[in-house]
């Protein structure tokens, strides 16, 4: 009997995997608007019936494919808050880095982010999707981070962390989202140097 269900749930899994590659699929081709449920499950290979037991509607597809990103770009949970033995320096400089290289290496949730700035004036959930589960995650551990890390003592936490967070947009946005990176060219390395920079800068002058 474990066999069987252990299968089922292989196969539930697999046919939910099909889904969401024919929605990625369907979103890339025609955008948040144009896509249809019908084409999305012709490319899924799948019933219609079986996508709307997994999802139940267009935005509850594109919504699930916002959450497989948010588990890209969000590195840690807060019961992984990292040791106060390493230098904050080390610490953001790796995450600064680890951000920006998931962006360039994944053109497909580049994709989504632009389906996203496109559409949310017209379906405003789209973007606030995004920012709970993509962004909000990001700036709250971070805003926490610098808040109770004992070797800072930032006037503003989460000033700082908003900070932090939309440098990294500006360079996903001018170099991945706009493909701007040889119109506004900047060595990733120095940017976030000079941004950690600033930020230890505050802290110290907060503590004299």
């Amino acid at each position: 009997m474990s066999n069987v269900k252990s299968t089922e749930r292989e196969l539930s899994r697999e046919k939910t995997e099909a889904i969401l590659r024919g929605a990625m699929q369907e979103f890339m081709e025609h955008g948040y608007a144009g896509a249809r449920i019908d084409k999305i499950v012709a490319a899924a290979g799948v019933s219609k019936a079986t996508v709307y037991r997994r999802f139940a509607d267009k935005e509850t597809l594109f919504s699930a494919l916002i959450q497989r990103m948010a588990e890209k770009v969000n590195f840690f949970e807060q019961q992984d808050f990292p040791s106060s033995q390493e230098e904050p320096v080390v610490f953001l400089k790796r995450h600064a880095t680890k951000m920006l290289n998931c962006a360039a290496e994944n053109p497909q949730d580049i994709a989504l982010f632009r389906i996203v700035i496109a559409e949310s004036g017209r379906f405003p959930e789209l973007g606030r999707v995004f920012l709970q589960n993509v962004e909000k995650p990001n700036l709250d551990f971070i805003t926490q981070y610098f808040a109770t890390h004992p070797k800072l003592q930032i006037a503003d936490p989460e000033v700082a962390a908003r900070m932090f967070i939309a440098t990294l947009l500006h360079i996903v946005t001018t170099r991945d989202l706009l493909d701007g990176g040889d119109i506004m060219p900047i060595d990733c390395d120095r940017l976030i140097d000079g941004l950690l920079s600033l930020i230890i800068h505050s802290s110290q002058s907060v503590r004299l």
